[in-house]
């Protein structure tokens, strides 16, 4: 086996989601969730990025730095299977995993000196980004593929069933109500603590949000307070 390599980050990843908890679980789901991928100084020359205006989607191989270290668990316990049931790491998009690394499909917005603006992330602000790759839909989009218990995207309501009452929307402001909206029509509650009764929170884009289930089951938000 040859020797080990040291990974460095080559960016910062600029997000709305100030922790774990909010955070879509896949890349896409939200696209209204954006964010910057900010060169580090040694890697933000124009030159490191000639030509990727010639694609829509890139890449981004990221990191869990706010992950606990690995505990060694050959297994973990899927949301999408209700938290119980238990696979093998290797056979899950869990960030729990040996070396803490993350893909993320997103759409390239526009391009700055030394950043690149992008949509549809799925990670927490100042998340490490170790490599940029142009997305390839000739060979990397397979129609055919199968996925089993994960072939469909996750069960979400619809946005408008979200409710922000006016006071709350007009301190957050149109832009980051409407994220809002689109984070809370996702299931963010873990299967074993989904109580109807029960408030939760997040921060985002620099708001601390708490909801719970409304009348009709959907996310009602609740309070709303400066980060």
């Amino acid at each position: 086996m040859s020797e080990a390599k040291t990974l460095r980050p080559v960016a910062v990843l600029r997000t709305p989601f100030a922790e774990k908890f909010g955070v879509p679980r896949q890349s896409g789901l939200v696209p209204e969730a954006e964010g910057r991928v900010e060169f580090l100084p040694e890697f933000a020359a124009p030159e490191f990025t000639r030509g990727i205006e010639a694609f829509s989607h890139v890449w981004l191989l990221t990191g869990f730095h706010e992950n606990p270290p690995w505990t060694g668990s050959a297994v973990v316990r899927p949301p999408r299977l209700g938290g119980n049931e238990r696979v093998g790491v290797f056979a899950s998009r869990s960030p729990n995993r040996p070396n803490g690394l993350g893909l993320s499909l997103v759409r390239l917005l526009g391009i700055e000196p030394g950043v690149l603006r992008v949509a549809g992330v799925d990670a927490v602000d100042g998340t490490p980004v170790f490599d940029v790759k142009p997305y390839l839909p000739w060979c990397e989009a397979q129609p055919q593929a199968t996925a089993d218990w994960a072939q469909a995207a996750p069960i979400a309501c619809d946005a408008d069933a979200v409710t922000i009452p006016f006071e709350f929307a007009e301190r957050l402001g149109a832009t980051t109500a409407a994220l809002v909206r689109q984070i809370l029509r996702l299931e963010l509650r873990p299967a074993y603590q989904a109580e109807s009764a029960r408030a939760y929170g997040m921060t985002i884009a620099g708001w601390n949000v708490r909801w719970q289930a409304g009348p009709n089951g959907a996310p009602l938000v609740c309070a709303v307070d400066r980060a």
